[in-house]
């Protein structure tokens, strides 16, 4: 699975890759063809070199070799189709030329510039045979011409040719002209030569070539990762061989959106192991946060990248699902039931097949009736329990019977008074913690909110009425 693929998939993960602070043209087609990592060493070779990166950003001494290098990324263009034009033994033309030689140039510079620091955030081949190829005057300009260096006869021929053209001084002279055309014959058939000639010395660096291109395309991506790690303060995570655990895990772009209104993002603790973790809590307490955000880290990880917690140690998957919001797909008619449903149907398959996936899913069953909705929950948590599946589920279903670990949002303080509480500050009274919740009830907090907002009362005093009887039906039910 390619970067490209998942950026709609995962809430938040555009986002970060928007404002990457990617320079070249290389470096952004690098970034999205990354393949997602499925063993340890390389996650952990990638990581070490983010991490180099981002040990230089904190060093006030080096940090601006970082800076020099991005000023150089900037320049890099593109150049696969010329330097496979090259491997394919064809005669570039003087733009092509040019850019080879520009690349080389820039490239040539970033290896001096590690070197000049003693640092090397990337290994780059040195393309000074292929500068001194394109730039025989030494001039480090970057154009291209060919040179009167390249050829005794390419200069003599060009210099009697501005002589015949300064001796014809406006007149006309048939033999002369004749002269003149066929000068410039001879001296575009030279630089024809010359040309197929440099391609001959370049296609000996072909690999050079693509193997720079390549490495400074990462080495833009590496320095990208490592400011995006600064700027949103994430954290090295570390590879687990059992549960996946994180410290403080955070949304990043919540966070972002938070911070701009001067509040702050809770961050939550929470451990995965190879089986069902049930999520419950009330609405407004952050289930689906929840999930959109282990989604993020997971794939963080697993391209590379650091993730949105004080400590993570996570276990590698090869594929993850995601349910979360509105099913329904107006586009195929399908009801947002039938919609959900198959989406289950897909991971139940993946558990079954005892595929190592993460399966996170968003009230499961919600557009169904609760009696039925109740006994799918528990169906679909009893397949990922027996295949030892990891997957989280949030619910609002009590009274569930599946082999699980139940987790709950804590929600509102209960000592919380009415008046206090407004829709614009709600957030910020609701500790967005889990706890192990082994009663494994659902908090019944909806009408206690809906009343602190200032609801119209006589829908509150209504449906508690409701509540109260239906309570007290079950309790003679029980008896």
């Amino acid at each position: 699975m390619l970067l490209r693929s998942i950026l709609t998939e995962v809430n938040g993960f555009r986002h970060l890759v928007d404002v990457m602070q990617l320079q070249s043209g290389p470096g952004k087609r690098y970034l999205l063809d990354t393949a997602m990592l499925h063993d340890a060493l390389s996650i952990e070779a990638e990581l070490d070199l983010v991490e180099r990166v981002y040990d230089i950003l904190g060093n006030k001494k080096r940090a601006d070799l970082v800076t020099k290098i991005q000023t150089k990324l900037m320049q890099v263009k593109d150049i696969r189709g010329s330097v496979k034009n090259i491997a394919g033994n064809l005669v570039l033309d003087d733009i092509e030329l040019f850019e080879i030689k520009c690349f080389a140039l820039v490239s040539q510079q970033i290896f001096e510039l590690q070197k000049e620091y003693g640092i090397s955030l990337q290994e780059i081949p040195s393309l000074q045979s292929i500068v001194s190829i394109l730039d025989p005057q030494n001039t480090k300009i970057p154009s291209f011409y060919i040179y009167d260096n390249y050829s005794e006869e390419l200069a003599a021929a060009r210099k009697e040719l501005k002589q015949l053209k300064a001796s014809l001084n406006g007149k006309q002279n048939a033999d002369v002209q004749q002269q003149v055309e066929n000068l410039f014959q001879r001296a575009q058939e030279i630089e024809a030569e010359i040309r197929e000639e440099i391609c001959q010395k370049l296609n000996n660096s072909v690999a050079d070539l693509e193997n720079a291109l390549i490495n400074i395309a990462h080495l833009d991506v590496l320095i990208a990762k490592a400011i995006l790690a600064k700027d949103y303060n994430l954290n090295r995570g570390g590879v687990s061989d059992g549960s996946t655990e994180y410290t403080s895990m955070f949304n990043p772009l919540i966070a972002e959106r938070l911070a701009e209104q001067n509040r702050k993002f809770q961050p939550v603790d929470i451990c995965i192991d190879a089986s069902v973790c049930f999520i419950t809590g009330a609405n407004m307490a952050g289930k689906t946060v929840i999930l959109k955000t282990l989604a993020l880290c997971q794939y963080l990880m697993q391209f590379g990248f650091f993730v949105p917690a004080a400590k993570a140690k996570i276990s590698l998957v090869d594929r993850i699902m995601i349910s979360v919001g509105d099913e329904q797909s107006e586009q195929n008619g399908l009801s947002s039931f039938a919609s959900e449903m198959i989406k289950i149907n897909d991971m139940v398959e993946a558990s079954q097949r005892s595929g190592n996936v993460l399966i996170l899913i968003d009230e499961l069953a919600r557009t169904t009736n609760p009696v039925e909705g109740r006994a799918i929950v528990n169906a679909v948590a009893d397949i990922f329990y027996g295949n030892s599946t990891k997957s989280v589920i949030t619910t609002h279903y009590g009274g569930l019977n599946a082999h699980c670990r139940k987790l709950r949002v804590k929600g509102l303080d209960k000592d919380i008074k009415a008046g206090i509480i407004t829709k614009d500050n709600i957030n910020d009274y609701i500790d967005y913690s889990l706890v192990e919740d082994h009663a494994g009830d659902v908090p019944h907090e909806a009408l206690r909110i809906a009343s602190m907002l200032g609801i119209n009362g006589e829908i509150i005093e209504k449906a508690q009425n409701q509540l109260d009887k239906a309570e007290q039906i079950n309790k003679e039910i029980i008896k």
